[in-house]
């Protein structure tokens, strides 16, 4: 591996310092801007995608019974409900918690006691 200073003149010989080095940089940091931006729309659309089915359906199946509800006893016929869902079978979402979370927020600021004019 060669040290930061003899790769330094190497690239600085090598590529020589007319300026059009300038402008392939340029042109690299345009279309990796617009990539970082294309990644963050289609991120944003698909948090948003999940938040809005999380606003449709709340819950989904609870992952310790597989949304049954129950558990069969080792030996065979008896069953006992599931302790984690308590025998419902459902578990609410992660973004309901974050859409719960949101609504308190905004309702707890709303709420306030002091106006301000007393």
């Amino acid at each position: 591996m060669l040290p930061r200073a003899a790769t330094a003149t190497l690239t600085a010989a090598t590529h020589g310092s007319d300026g059009s080095d300038a402008a392939a940089t340029l042109t690299a940091t345009i279309h990796t801007a617009g990539q970082v931006a294309a990644v963050a729309l289609i991120v944003t659309i698909a948090v948003a995608f999940y938040l809005f089915t999380c606003l449709v359906w709340p819950f989904g199946k609870c992952r310790r019974c597989k949304g049954v509800g129950k558990f069969k006893s080792p030996f065979g016929k008896a069953f006992r409900h599931c302790p984690r869902c308590d025998g419902s079978g459902l578990r609410v979402r992660l973004g309901r918690h974050v859409i719960n979370h949101m609504r308190a927020v905004r309702g707890a600021g709303q709420n306030s006691t002091s106006k301000g004019d007393k």
